[in-house]
């Protein structure tokens, strides 16, 4: 038996949810939805799996929809999130904007130089260990990534 919280954890597409619980089900595993009271070896199971799942799928497409339209607004406005703790060579403003760190701005340039003179992530991570220059987390070791 498999438990799970509800449907909408389990699946947030009607017909993967479907799916499985029937792949599951012909393997002779029981899905059991807790906030449902649903057990998927039941009959008349698929019947509700179907409604709750549904209503699952459209929950979840709304909440994508209102945050694709919420950062698209913050970006229309100018407003956009910056993590300025793990952002190489800005910090927030007086203003709240981001200001450039005269510091950091170097080795943004240093970064970038390097990548338009062909050289790889890794080179350019080694070389800026080599140079001494710490991560943006102050960390002496960089991430290709």
């Amino acid at each position: 038996m498999i438990i799970t919280k509800s449907i909408a954890r389990f699946s947030r597409n009607t017909v993967d949810c479907l799916q499985h619980t029937r792949l599951l089900k012909d393997l002779g595993v029981d899905v059991f939805f807790e906030e449902q009271g649903i057990h998927s070896i039941q009959p008349g199971a698929e019947f509700y799996i179907t409604i709750y799942g549904s209503v699952a799928q459209s929950e979840s497409e709304n909440i994508s929809a209102n945050v694709r339209w919420g950062k698209a607004q913050s970006a229309k406005e100018g407003r956009v999130a910056f993590h300025y703790e793990t952002f190489l060579g800005y910090r927030k403003g007086a203003d709240g904007g981001p200001e450039i760190v005269p510091e950091e701005a170097e080795t943004v340039r240093l970064i970038y130089s390097r990548f338009l003179a062909g050289d790889s992530y890794t080179v350019i991570a080694r070389t800026l260990e080599r140079e001494g220059i710490p991560s943006p987390c102050g960390k002496e070791k960089w991430s290709e990534t």
